[in-house]
């Protein structure tokens, strides 16, 4: 039985624009549970990119906006955030898909808002990640695995067959999907060729995306030296490209990608156009392909598919507890217990474009 008067601490917006200036941290009553609901305490929470768009309104999933009940009035609003886990504690009568305690996160984006420390929510919405799945594991790793990791696996299965000692090349290599890139492809035998947005701290860098298993690091700068030039262009068995930034720097990236080869565009972090010369789709039979990370989970309706998820997200779980994949460096902020003017200051610079390095929120 739902307790009376339950409530919660939620970021929400009840229009689109600017994440600084629409998002606002509210205290709300928490709704009756119905018979096919389940009432979810969310553990913790990443801040993607793609968040942010959804919030500006730029993004091709919109937020779910329902009414949110205040002490003050009644919002129509959306609760921010995508990705996350939260621990089962209620559930309807005519639920049967979940039981209280299992951990769950989204099925898919756009369902229900994930910057909250409880809510409510369909069981149908929701995934369970089998105990035996996340034995060992902290919810902030549980959290990050349905967008990079999964990106990445993808990015690496459904675009080539690769072989041991093929080698990929990638720019973004540093973020989040760019760190998996570089795991999983260690992890399989497949070598990683990986480009950096030039920096002072390159070297520091360089060694740190050498430690995760990265064979070759450059920067963009360096890409166009004649030393990498020689070393990248003796690799011919260079198979797939993955962009997430655009512009010239994937130019640049495609040119050393083999005769046969793909590139896989899966961001565009620069907003610049992707391009590529005619020679390399004519001499090199280069193909260009795009992928996006939503459209896959949603064509899991099928057993087949949902089997392929639940294996992927096996897989990926059993890297992290064995040690060969680890969560992307994380600045981590709890608002469980905050006050709404401390959350709304640690939100407020979670979700700010140049906050410098990947942010989360934890609950509990």
């Amino acid at each position: 039985m739902q307790v009376r008067g339950m409530q919660a601490l939620a970021a929400v917006y009840t229009e689109t624009g600017d994440p600084q200036s629409v998002l606002r941290v509210v205290r709300h009553s928490l709704p009756p549970l119905l018979d096919t609901q389940v009432m979810v305490q969310m553990l913790a929470s990443p801040v993607n990119p793609s968040d942010l768009n959804q919030i500006e309104g730029t993004y091709p999933v919109r937020g779910t906006f329902n009414n949110i009940n205040t002490s003050g009035a009644v919002l129509q609003a959306c609760v921010g955030g995508n990705e996350g886990v939260g621990r089962v504690t209620q559930i309807g009568q005519n639920v049967h898909n979940v039981q209280v305690g299992d951990w769950v996160v989204p099925q898919r984006a756009g369902e229900f808002g994930t910057w909250c420390t409880r809510t409510i929510v369909d069981a149908q919405s929701v995934s369970v990640v089998p105990e035996e799945w996340r034995s060992g594991l902290s919810p902030l790793d549980i959290a990050c695995l349905k967008v990079n990791p999964c990106t990445a696996y993808r990015l690496l299965r459904d675009f080539a067959d690769l072989k041991k000692g093929d080698y990929v090349i990638q720019n973004g290599a540093n973020s989040g999907v760019g760190r998996a890139v570089i795991q999983l492809a260690h992890s399989w035998g497949i070598r990683t060729i990986n480009v950096v947005r030039d920096r002072p701290e390159l070297h520091e860098l360089q060694r740190e995306l050498t430690a995760l298993g990265a064979d070759i690091v450059v920067s963009d700068k360096q890409l166009t030296a004649d030393s990498v030039k020689q070393q990248l262009r003796s690799l011919n068995n260079v198979r797939l490209g993955f962009n997430c930034v655009g512009g010239r720097t994937t130019l640049q990236l495609t040119k050393y990608i083999s005769e046969g080869g793909t590139l896989v565009t899966y961001g565009g972090m620069s907003r610049q156009p992707v391009t590529m010369p005619t020679s390399l789709l004519l001499f090199k039979d280069i193909a260009a392909r795009g992928f996006w990370m939503n459209r896959w989970y949603n064509s899991c309706s099928s057993l087949a598919m949902d089997a392929e998820r639940q294996s992927m997200w096996k897989s990926i779980l059993g890297l992290m507890r064995s040690g060969q994949f680890v969560t992307q460096p994380l600045s981590v902020s709890s608002i469980d217990e905050a006050s709404e003017d401390d959350a709304q200051r640690i939100v407020r610079d979670a979700v700010s474009w140049t906050a410098g390095s990947k942010h989360a929120f934890v609950f509990a």
